[in-house]
């Protein structure tokens, strides 16, 4: 009667136990990436996550704003042609930011890739129509030999 008991009480604890939540696939997540890239593309919107290659191709065909997020320190070793330095770390970054033209396309890009994900996310909440991030920041960009402007002293 014990082991009747014992095996019940194991059966209810594994039922109660269980999460019946189902597990989604990678086909619901793809999904939702598709409905959130769809919404984008309803408003036109876009936010893009771009190669070194096609980060500079699209500045070449598609003119811009290009926003270097680094430090002043960082920008002073070199930057991307035109680039606007806007410090991410500046106190006053937030209003710098609002002040921007919301229906122009930017170009954003940082050391490694970091902080332009976190300014592109920002953009993004306030409204921002194209935005384009440097995937891999500064050092993909020099890594792919791509043409740096350095500061004159």
């Amino acid at each position: 009667m014990k082991v009747i008991y014992t095996i019940a009480f194991g059966a209810f604890l594994t039922i109660a136990c269980s999460n019946n939540q189902p597990k989604q696939t990678n086909t619901e997540n793809k999904s939702k990436n598709i409905n959130s890239a769809q919404y984008l593309a309803d408003t036109g919107r876009e936010f893009k996550l771009v190669s070194a290659a096609e980060f500079g191709d699209r500045m070449k065909t598609q003119p811009g704003i290009v926003l270097d997020v680094r430090t002043p320190g960082e920008y002073k070793k070199g930057f991307i042609k035109d680039a606007r330095l806007l410090d991410i770390f500046s106190d006053n970054f937030d209003a710098e930011l609002n002040k921007l033209d919301r229906n122009a396309t930017y170009y954003v890009y940082c050391g490694i890739g970091g902080r332009s994900e976190e300014c592109t996310e920002k953009m993004q909440t306030l409204g921002f129509k194209k935005v384009y991030d440097l995937d891999g920041g500064m050092s993909a960009w020099r890594n792919a030999n791509m043409p740096i402007k350095i500061p004159q002293q």
